[in-house]
């Protein structure tokens, strides 16, 4: 599979996961998810002393989610090809943003209320889901 269109809807799904992430990243950017890192940080480090809390800053956390939306959108042209390490990316990705939805709803539960990203976080969640079930029902990964 190193330049035929990858199987099934790989790419369309894959392609929706990073819109849906630039949607996500607008949500956290806007309802200051950097800020609140200094909470959530802090309830792991008092069950689990070695995680530390710490803060970000809205620059570093704005860099970093626009690095990270750029690799997504600049590898699916790749993904769109069938390109083999573009569909371990999109696996990748699938794994990534499936545990980042799932983070953020379970931070709705632990803190008894919105989080910043929790509205688009099922997003994430679904979209991740369906494009790693996707990648495995059609066989894109394997040799």
């Amino acid at each position: 599979m190193n330049a035929a269109s990858p199987p099934g809807r790989v790419a369309p799904l894959y392609l929706a996961l990073g819109f849906a992430q630039a949607a996500h990243s607008i949500e956290e950017m806007s309802m200051g998810l950097y800020d609140f890192f200094w909470t959530a940080t802090g309830l792991f480090h008092q069950y689990v002393p070695a995680i530390q809390q710490f803060r970000m800053s809205g620059v570093t956390f704005a860099v970093l989610n626009m690095t990270f939306i750029a690799v997504i959108l600049g590898v699916s042209p790749f993904v769109f090809q069938g390109r083999r390490w573009a569909l371990y990316l999109a696996g990748l990705a699938g794994i990534i943003e499936t545990l980042n939805g799932v983070g953020h709803l379970a931070g709705v539960v632990v803190f008894d209320g919105y989080v910043p990203g929790a509205l688009t976080a099922p997003f994430l969640l679904v979209l991740g889901v369906l494009l790693l079930r996707e990648l495995v029902r059609t066989g894109a990964l394997r040799d």
